[in-house]
């Protein structure tokens, strides 16, 4: 079998002939070391939008760039609204980026969110996806999934206000919090059909809940919810719809279970409870593993015992993948994958 065609098979309630491994094509693709890594018998997922959100109204937008030392660079974001305006300031490097500065900055930002939401709407952008259907059905070593956008509150926390501004403004000035939220809703609603229209099959929304924030209320309000709404439209297409949930997951396991989802991706074993553990609660569930961050210093021949040990705690092989969905040391990719790979090679067969 093809990578591509292993990962299909377990979406599929089918056995493939291996446990599959899988890595965001962003962390392979055009990196010194992509020929190796692909030469692994590795599947890349591709991840696109079917959708774009048109902004409306009376709203312009002022980007400011500049490099840093070390091969940075600095995004500031200037959004002009009639009640003001709304700057934010990111820093990238070749893997990653940081939010030095939020939108959010007190409560007169609320007006300007309320319109910049109220003036959105999302379009379909299904003519930029013919080549990556055209990929996705050709090339054995390529997944393409398309995604919603993250939950409101999951957005608030980790790139509008910030963790700590949420937790004051939860405090302090819920009802707004609560009106916000609800102006993203509708907003982001509008992709669940246009997302249920697209050419492809799996489709992930959002994810990173942060039960020691939001705790198990907010979960269920915010984010069960949020599932639940999208699963009715995204399901009778004929698609899969699943979350990312790669951080701290004890307080809310049975409420994972509970939630309308095929499959949970970037499980962190050593960060959540084990595999054992997460099998047997989330019971007919595909479990899609990130490899622990933590395990990802040991040696290769440590990685590939790491790596059976996981094969072995779960329920049923047949609904698990394994995967990196987080960065890693960019020295370490291949070795990391290399033991990976070879663990699987020798316990990972399924048939």
């Amino acid at each position: 079998m093809t990578p591509a065609e292993r990962v299909r098979a377990v979406y599929h309630w089918q056995t493939p002939d291996y446990v599959p491994f899988t890595i965001y094509e962003t962390k392979v693709k055009g990196r010194p070391y992509e020929q190796e890594m692909m030469d692994l018998d590795i599947c890349c997922i591709r991840r696109i939008e079917s959708f774009r959100i048109v902004q409306g109204g009376d709203v312009t937008v002022q980007t400011e760039e500049k490099d840093l030392p070390g091969g940075r660079r600095s995004v500031h974001k200037t959004v002009h609204t009639p009640f003001g305006d709304l700057t934010k300031t990111e820093e990238y490097d070749a893997i990653t980026a940081w939010t030095r500065e939020y939108s959010f900055k007190d409560e007169s930002d609320y007006a300007k969110l309320f319109y910049l939401y109220d003036h959105q709407s999302a379009v379909p952008c299904y003519d930029k996806l013919l080549a990556d259907r055209q990929e996705d059905e050709k090339n054995g070593a390529i997944l393409v999934r398309t995604h919603l956008p993250h939950e409101p509150v999951s957005d608030l926390l980790g790139y509008i206000m910030g963790p700590e501004n949420y937790c004051y403004e939860w405090m302090d000035h819920r009802e707004e919090v609560t009106e916000l939220i609800e102006r993203m809703r509708r907003v982001y609603r509008q992709t669940y059909l246009i997302t249920a229209s697209d050419p492809f099959e799996i489709v992930n929304q959002g994810g990173n809940p942060t039960p020691e924030i939001i705790g198990r209320d907010g979960y269920r309000s915010f984010y069960m919810r949020e599932y639940a709404d999208a699963y009715e439209v995204i399901h009778p297409a004929g698609k899969l719809l699943g979350t990312h949930l790669d951080a701290c997951n004890g307080p809310i396991m049975d409420l994972i279970a509970e939630a309308r989802l095929d499959y949970i991706e970037a499980y962190d074993p050593v960060m959540s409870p084990g595999v054992a553990e997460a099998t047997r609660i989330f019971g007919d569930k595909l479990l899609s593993l990130h490899f622990p961050s933590a395990w990802q210093t040991h040696d290769e021949k440590q990685i590939a015992r790491d790596t059976i040990g996981l094969i072995e705690a779960a329920k049923d092989p047949r609904r698990l993948i394994i995967g990196i969905t987080e960065d890693a040391p960019m020295d370490r990719y291949v070795p990391i994958v290399r033991g990976i790979m070879t663990g699987i090679r020798e316990y990972g067969r399924l048939r």
